[in-house]
């Protein structure tokens, strides 16, 4: 699930740059845990052979995707980042939280 709920915060973080081909985060979990996910502009968030499709709000600065055998998972954003080395805070609708970073991009 933590990888499921990952991806779904990053791709919610990361779709303001417009026209990026490709961004990488790396997502540090309050309860300790990093993972790094790699979003491809296409709408969908990849960690190894892991691939979930995502929709975004930008005006709510959430990220909302509709996980398999868990149902849908929301993230909420305190900002939203646009270039590498940018952080942002998150709140999941289950409660967890963390700091997520950008930490590549290729256009």
């Amino acid at each position: 699930m933590k990888k499921f709920v990952a991806a779904i915060v990053a791709a919610g973080f990361i779709t303001a740059p417009a026209f990026a081909a490709s961004i990488t985060l790396s997502f540090a979990g309050d309860d300790g845990t990093t993972q790094v996910w790699t979003f491809d502009g296409e709408g969908t968030a990849t960690a190894g052979d892991l691939a979930v499709p995502y929709t975004w709000d930008e005006d709510a600065k959430k990220l909302c995707a509709d996980i398999p055998e868990q149902g849908e998972v929301c993230a909420t954003f305190e900002a939203v980042a646009q270039a590498v080395g940018e952080s942002s805070g998150y709140t999941l609708s289950t409660g967890a939280a963390g700091t997520a970073t950008i930490t590549a991009m290729e256009e």
